[in-house]
């Protein structure tokens, strides 16, 4: 059974962890494209990258589970993230609050997301229609989509990093797929329309 920490796993037939060296090389490219698709944003994926590495090494046990490892190391990156996030809204609620009544709203934007012509340099296998279509998913349809698509995880594996019934992420994915494929046809037709017009 998994303990109350998240950060732990089952160690029913445990063996020996691999060398820090090993566990790097063979999980930092995996590692750094959750962090880039979580985050859309490249400072942000490398401190997300680097307390990820730092937080596996400090709670890593003697002894693990190898085919529980891959997925502990992607619950550890998600809890991180979604720590920001909330240390994130506190402080926009903090400043919000504090800035209210000098009618400075204005000066709060929406983060600048990287372009999707560097994100072709990260990412091969999506083109940028694509990226940008995930880039705008809801929060949750966007991490399973990523973990199953991109990460490579069975949907019972996303319910263990992101902690949700195996149903809730079978509806999430649905709908994250429906949307692009929504997204991306609109998209097609707008492109269809406009080479139209241009040959006019």
């Amino acid at each position: 059974m998994k303990s109350e920490n998240t950060d732990t796993f089952d160690c029913r037939k445990p063996t020996a962890a691999p060398p820090f060296e090993v566990l790097y090389q063979k999980y930092k490219n995996a590692v750094y494209s959750y962090a880039y698709h979580l985050t859309r944003d490249r400072q942000e994926a490398d401190d997300l990258f680097q307390e990820s590495w730092l937080r596996i090494v400090r709670k890593m046990p003697e002894q693990v589970i190898i085919d529980s490892l891959r997925s502990w190391i992607f619950t550890i990156i998600t809890n991180i993230y979604r720590d920001d996030l909330r240390r994130k809204k506190i402080r926009r609620l903090y400043l919000s609050r504090k800035t209210k009544n000098l009618q400075a709203e204005e000066s709060f934007h929406p983060q600048q997301w990287i372009s999707p012509q560097a994100a072709d340099r990260e990412i091969t296998d999506l083109n940028r229609q694509i990226f940008s279509a995930v880039n705008r998913l809801p929060e949750k349809q966007r991490m399973v989509f990523i973990l199953k698509e991109l990460s490579g995880f069975k949907q019972k594996d996303i319910g263990d990093i992101l902690k949700m019934p195996v149903g809730t992420v079978k509806s999430l994915m649905h709908r994250a797929v429906k949307r692009l494929q929504q997204e991306l046809a609109a998209s097609r037709s707008e492109f269809s329309r406009m080479r139209g017009q241009n040959e006019v």
